[in-house]
């Protein structure tokens, strides 16, 4: 099961040259144990950033559990790839059933991030970020889910979420969105 996910890694981390961090996602690859069931303090996640292209926002939320507004994402979990992960963890905080893979596309970010909670095992993420196309006006994500890990969720535009927004991987994030927002 492992193999599987380091597999997909390695393909995913090779779809990303310019990335300043796809060498350690290979070196860490390697190294086995890539999930928070088999290592609590360095494993590989999901986020899924809500855009509307048209409107010029993203939906962001402030987290619960690490006190940070952070785009929506989660843990990979054993037996599964990045792909399993990003449609388990959409149905889990948004509510959404199925999920075209198709439009939204390979992962566009790789990040690293580095966990400095008092109470979280976490010490190290690597994130793997899909950029979900969204309506701002027909987007109705479960609030009930929402609620479970987000004290409260919204459409910001970029200045409004760069100013909410110190995590420096989900600045990162906001950084890629400023690129696609710049060429409407």
């Amino acid at each position: 099961m492992t193999e599987r996910l380091a597999e997909r890694i390695n393909e995913i981390a090779s779809e990303h040259p310019a990335s300043p961090v796809a060498s350690e996602y290979i070196s860490r690859a390697k190294e086995g144990e890539l999930t928070r069931d088999e290592n609590p303090h360095s494993h590989f996640c999901v986020c899924f950033a809500g855009f509307d292209r048209e409107a010029g926002k993203v939906f962001v939320g402030h987290h619960k559990k690490s006190g940070l507004w952070l785009f929506n994402g989660g843990h990979i979990d054993k037996g599964e790839i990045p792909e399993e992960a990003l449609e388990r963890e959409m149905g889990e905080e948004w509510g959404v059933v199925k999920v075209d893979l198709q439009s939204i596309g390979k992962p566009k970010l790789l990040t690293i991030n580095p966990i400095q909670h008092p109470t979280i095992k976490c010490k190290q993420h690597f994130d793997i970020w899909y950029f979900i196309p969204l309506s701002e006006v027909d987007f109705k994500p479960d609030q009930a889910l929402l609620d479970t890990e987000f004290y409260t969720t919204g459409w910001k535009s970029i200045e409004d979420a760069k100013a909410l927004i110190i995590d420096l991987a989900t600045l990162k994030g906001i950084s890629e969105f400023e690129k696609i927002f710049s060429k409407k």
